[in-house]
């Protein structure tokens, strides 16, 4: 059996976009519709944790990483995409309300809601699917 692949977090250089002071994740209006903050309490390490314990998602590809990685912290779905393909990746909050989204697969939903109930994090997550789930 091989070993799991670790992959790396990247912030980006200077990136704040994605960023704020209050301990949650949430969504501010931008010029191009809402964008995602961050808990302020995810640091590198902690990124990178969620980032490798997350739930891959593989698009059909001839790539083997996965294109899309979720994870679930303080009940709220963060979503992380490649930034240089199969080493690292940047990740936001999640939501599926917006126009043009599609909604999470549902296994991929099961995980997320199996890691949120290991974590006491049911209620939380429950409460961010009727918020911004977009079902």
């Amino acid at each position: 059996m091989t070993e799991a692949r670790r992959w790396r977090y990247e912030r980006g250089e200077g990136r704040t976009k994605h960023r704020w002071q209050h301990d949650y994740a949430g969504f501010v209006p931008a010029e191009r519709g809402a964008c995602g903050k961050c808990a302020s309490s995810i640091n590198q390490e902690l990124a990178e944790q969620l980032l490798n314990e997350g739930v891959p998602f593989a698009e059909m590809g001839d790539h083997d990483w996965p294109s899309r990685i979720y994870a679930v912290y303080q009940g709220a779905i963060y979503e992380a995409v490649p930034t240089i393909p199969g080493t690292s990746y940047h990740g936001y909050p999640w939501r599926g309300d917006l126009p043009g989204r599609t909604p999470l697969p549902r296994a991929i939903l099961r995980k997320l809601e199996a890691k949120a109930l290991e974590r006491n994090e049911a209620n939380e997550l429950k409460q961010w699917l009727k918020q911004y789930g977009g079902r």
